[in-house]
């Protein structure tokens, strides 16, 4: 249903010749190309398999969320026929299961995009981070048993809570001198959420920072943009996918914009455990701005974590760039008013349209009753009124 190739085998001579040598994942996974000029995307957010009653004991109505979940992903992606899935975060309720039950949510939560043959990644949320689990065992567990599938990766980060940070590229085509036309990074905002399936639990020293390793990936992302400048000669337009949004986002709620605004402020990445703001997640945000250049190279980042929050706006705020959320994807979690529906987040990218000087991609929400709204285009003509003023900022 989507253009790949059988494997990758990429031309490594070709690309030494630009002055570096390929990742090795590179030349072992499945080339993701575009087909027919479109590569299109669905971003779940909040599925939270495995919940059960707030004191730990059974509930029949956990399962039932669980199925129901899947259900909505079934119906997206059979009205959608997208050519890859993106699993936003908090894909377990990690503080209810246990250690012999909580990888087998992961198969539930990846079972409709399996079955239908669609590659995918995954980020982790806070509540995949518990006394029973952690992303990297979800990383690991994805690895072991959806290699063929899956594309994540632990690139670099603190273990065991905030390894998942990586990127994919996306080629034109198959053929082996193609440079991609599109990067997708992912990245671990960690935090943790304490309990082991019997309620409430300790938190572990280093695991409680809501937001992305301040030491590790912005150096990361840096080196590894200069990496694809080497290998390809350029950075293409990107998009980026974390589970927390940015504390940006705060300022950004105020703006007018199609969605939900019902998780207002929306809760952030950058405060501590009294809910003082650290500033920790900007010299993430601050590699992200180097990747756009002011050039409208960065199309879009990407969370969840908010259930209540489905909109997607820009100003200076964000340097220009837009920041969406997904919605709430899962029957597990909590239910604001406008969320009862459950949704995804639809990107459709178009080669024409990356190609451009300034580039631009469509997004929409997309529901399980086989529905869209709020569509829009991201890119240099999206809320160009939000870019001469600084949003009204909401107090914390």
């Amino acid at each position: 249903m989507f253009s790949r190739s059988s494997l990758i085998f990429i031309a490594l001579g070709a690309l030494k010749a630009h002055g570096a040598d390929a990742p090795d994942w590179l030349s072992s996974k499945t080339r993701l190309t575009f087909k027919n000029g479109a590569f299109k995307v669905i971003s779940f957010s909040d599925m939270h398999f495995g919940e059960r009653n707030g004191d730990g004991t059974w509930a029949d109505w956990g399962e039932v969320a669980d199925s129901k979940t899947q259900g909505v992903h079934s119906s997206i992606l059979d009205n959608e026929s997208p050519d890859y899935v993106v699993f936003n975060g908090d894909i377990i309720t990690g503080e209810n299961v246990f250690a012999e039950n909580a990888t087998a949510y992961i198969d539930k939560c990846v079972a409709p995009t399996v079955q239908r043959n669609i590659p995918f990644s995954s980020t982790q949320g806070n509540h995949d981070n518990a006394e029973h689990i952690t992303h990297q065992v979800e990383i690991e567990y994805e690895q072991e048993h959806y290699a063929e599938l899956s594309y994540t990766r632990m690139d670099v980060g603190p273990k065991p809570w905030g390894v998942g940070n990586y990127w994919v590229p996306v080629f034109p085509d198959d053929a082996e001198d193609s440079k991609p036309a599109l990067i997708m990074w992912f990245f671990d905002s960690r935090s943790f959420v304490s309990g082991s399936g019997n309620g409430p639990g300790p938190v572990p020293d280093g695991a409680g920072e809501s937001w992305v390793d301040e030491d590790t990936v912005p150096a990361y992302i840096d080196e590894q943009v200069s990496l694809i400048g080497d290998l390809w000669g350029d950075v293409p337009p990107s998009v980026t996918f974390v589970h927390i949004p940015i504390q940006k986002a705060i300022a950004m709620a105020s703006l007018p914009s199609e969605g939900n605004h019902d998780d207002e402020p929306p809760a952030v990445q950058g405060y501590d455990s009294d809910n003082k703001y650290t500033e920790l997640d900007l010299p993430f945000f601050d590699a992200l701005v180097r990747i756009d250049g002011g050039k409208g190279k960065m199309l879009a980042m990407v969370s969840g974590h908010d259930h209540g929050e489905s909109w997607c706006a820009r100003s200076k705020d964000s340097s220009g760039i837009p920041l969406c959320f997904d919605g709430h994807s899962g029957y597990g979690g909590y239910v604001t008013d406008h969320s009862k529906v459950r949704n995804g987040r639809a990107f459709n990218f178009k080669l024409d349209a990356l190609s451009a000087d300034t580039p631009s991609v469509d997004t929409w929400l997309t529901y399980e009753d086989k529905t869209n709204d709020a569509q829009v285009t991201l890119g240099p003509n999206f809320q160009t009124e939000n870019l001469r003023r600084r949003s009204l900022r909401w107090s914390r």
